[in-house]
């Protein structure tokens, strides 16, 4: 889930799709960025589907995803709820009846847009692969691959909405050949998320696992 929300600076080539407009790289992430500098809050419905690479066994499911600036998020979805403040991660399994209690990391590979958003044009080359209408809609999709060969991501593709310049579809490959896609149902932007919102409480009968 981390990588649904750090591909917002990715693009480094000239956009040109025939009779529609064409954008310089320069333009896209002047865009992405503004964007990026308005938001404080958002909350997003979002679908996963993941393929093992191993098993070949497939999953389905939705979930949500809220998050504020600075290093807050809540993930929740029927299999797991992941949660941080900034200072601490709560990673929740109702399957298990157990929550991991750990320090939040911020590192590159860490699901912090503002630490990715400095690493990721650093990190990866961007290509354009095509761009779709989607109702009334316009999504540019690109590829993006890794410039370090060690990366637990062989490859990603994404689709940003023109004209909102919001992330709106992720699909990546792992080294374990492991596939996963998202797709953003619906995402509101600065609603004013409380920082309640951002801490975890375990439900009675959990056990609580302390890694701190």
């Amino acid at each position: 889930m981390r990588k649904l929300w750090t591909i917002l600076l990715l693009l480094s080539s000239t956009l040109a799709f025939g009779q529609q407009r064409e954008y310089t790289v320069k333009e896209i992430t002047d865009k992405l960025q503004k964007k990026y500098d308005s938001l404080q809050d958002a909350t997003a419905h979002f679908t996963q589907h993941v393929k093992f690479g191993f098993s070949k066994i497939e999953q389905n499911f939705s979930g949500t995803l809220r998050m504020k600036r600075p290093n807050k998020y809540r993930v929740e979805t029927e299999y797991q709820t992941l949660v941080t403040d900034g200072t601490t991660v709560w990673s929740y399994s109702p399957v298990n009846k157990q929550v991991l209690i750990d320090h939040f990391k911020e590192t590159s590979d860490s699901f912090a847009p503002e630490q990715l958003l400095l690493n990721l044009p650093a990190n990866f080359y961007a290509t354009l692969v095509n761009q779709e209408k989607k109702g009334e809609a316009t999504w540019i999709a690109l590829k993006l691959v890794p410039k370090d060969d060690q990366s637990f991501i062989k490859s990603m593709k994404v689709w940003v909405e023109e004209g909102s310049w919001v992330v709106r579809k992720v699909e990546m490959l792992d080294v374990n050949d492991t596939e996963k896609s998202y797709t953003v149902q619906e995402i509101k932007i600065n609603t004013g998320l409380n920082n309640g919102t951002f801490t975890f409480t375990a439900p009675a009968g959990t056990e609580v696992v302390d890694l701190r």
